[in-house]
């Protein structure tokens, strides 16, 4: 076997988008598992921005054995905020992951030149956002005297509790270096910083990051056309400075305009190798970090 396609053989992507959802995708969730399973995958983790994903997780897995697709949760603005019932709920659903506040966050409008709850000709609701969820309030983790609001350490209880995956979404690098630290304290043990490129975090950052506790988690999605924020040398050099045992590979597919999440998948490992990485650095990344994320 070729040895990209021998290295999906286990894989596990912990940040996939697929249908339904408010955006359009290229697959939906069973077609996305469907192909994952026949590529050798072991797990997904599907994600909406809009609505929790776990109920559905659980469907899949019912109607496609042979791989174990878990579901998640997103504190945007259409599951109320940072909102402690959403998440106690989702958690016994048997969501493994909550994702801090995405498109919704204050630092999401930053990131993309202004707009929010959308990502530009990317990424764009059908019928587009009515006026009042335009003018709603954005999301910030941290309150105007720099303390987290009680709602924020209640979630971070549950999550300890639950030993599920703490995702910092969108938000900005200072509201990571305040949250992480009480997500730690608080008991939370799997904490993943994601893209960190589209989030503008610079290797200093993730290197601090790294240091608090937190998982760094690169997506095919920074290096493709639509969204590109790395070069692949650039890809390469952060992986290296921040090291193989604290990064994790996903693929942050499902739109249109990219390949399907486990083409996806297999470019970067392709590419990965074309740069030098071994096969059981790649493991690590690919099969081993995540596999530790979601079973351990």
């Amino acid at each position: 076997m070729r040895q990209d396609l021998d290295l999906l053989q286990g894989a596990i992507d912990i940040h996939v988008h697929s249908a339904p959802d408010l955006y359009p995708r290229i697959q939906d969730h069973a077609e996305l598992a469907r192909a994952a399973r026949e590529a050798g995958f072991r797990a997904l983790v599907l994600k909406s921005h809009n609505f929790p994903t776990a109920a559905r997780a659980v469907m899949v897995r019912k109607e496609l054995p042979g791989i174990d697709v878990f579901g998640s949760i997103t504190l945007n603005l259409h599951v109320g905020r940072l909102n402690p019932i959403a998440v106690e709920a989702a958690i016994k659903y048997g969501a493994r992951q909550i994702w801090f506040p995405t498109v919704d966050s204050v630092n999401h409008a930053a990131l993309v030149g202004g707009e929010t709850g959308q990502h530009g000709k990317g990424l764009v609701v059908a019928g587009g956002l009515s006026e009042y969820t335009r003018k709603a309030p954005r999301i910030r983790v941290v309150g105007p005297d720099g303390a987290l609001p009680p709602e924020v350490r209640e979630i971070l209880r549950l999550i300890a509790e639950a030993n599920v995956i703490l995702n910092m979404g969108h938000i900005s690098y200072e509201e990571m270096e305040r949250l992480i630290p009480a997500a730690r304290a608080s008991g939370v043990r799997k904490i993943v910083v994601e893209h960190p490129y589209f989030s503008k975090i610079t290797l200093e950052q993730q290197e601090k990051l790294v240091a608090a506790g937190a998982l760094i988690n690169y997506t095919a999605g920074e290096l493709l056309p639509r969204w590109w924020r790395v070069s692949v040398e650039g890809f390469v050099a952060g992986i290296r400075r921040i090291g193989v045992a604290n990064t994790a590979l996903s693929s942050d597919c499902g739109q249109v305009h990219n390949p399907p999440p486990v083409e996806a998948i297999r470019i970067t490992v392709q590419l990965l190798l074309e740069e030098g990485f071994s096969p059981a650095e790649i493991r690590t990344m690919l099969h081993e970090n995540p596999a530790r994320l979601l079973y351990d």
